[in-house]
C-alpha cells in the first residue's frame, strides 16, 4: 500500500494540486476540530470552501461568526494539527443561508 501512496503523492505533486488537496483536507477535518472547540453545537457550522489559505465555513447566525472570530487561534492552532498541510491561516465566516 505504500508504494501506492507515494505515487499518488508524486503525481499530485507532479500536477501541482498537493496544496488544493491538502486544503480540501481542513475542509473534512472542520467539524471535528469545531466540536472540539466549541462542544456538539460546533456541528452547527460548516466548511464549504477554501479561497486560498482561508477557510470559509458557512455560520447559522451572526453570533457564531463572532464566536468563531473570538476563538479563531485556537481552532487554526487545532486544524494545522488536523490538517497538517493545509496551510490554512485564516477562517472566514458566511451566513449557512448563502451559497458559496
Amino acid at each position: 500500500m505504500r508504494p501506492v501512496a507515494r505515487a499518488v503523492g508524486r503525481l499530485l505533486r507532479g500536477l501541482g494540486i498537493e496544496t488544493e488537496v491538502a486544503r480540501v483536507e481542513a475542509i473534512d477535518r472542520w467539524e471535528t476540530v469545531a466540536v472540539d472547540v466549541f462542544g456538539p453545537d460546533g456541528a452547527l457550522t460548516r466548511a464549504v470552501a477554501v479561497d486560498t489559505a482561508t477557510l470559509v465555513v458557512a455560520v447559522p447566525t451572526s453570533a457564531w461568526a463572532s464566536e468563531i472570530r473570538l476563538r479563531q487561534t485556537d481552532l487554526l492552532d487545532r486544524l494545522s494539527r488536523s490538517a497538517p498541510s493545509s496551510g490554512i491561516t485564516a477562517i472566514r465566516t458566511i451566513p449557512a443561508s448563502r451559497r458559496w
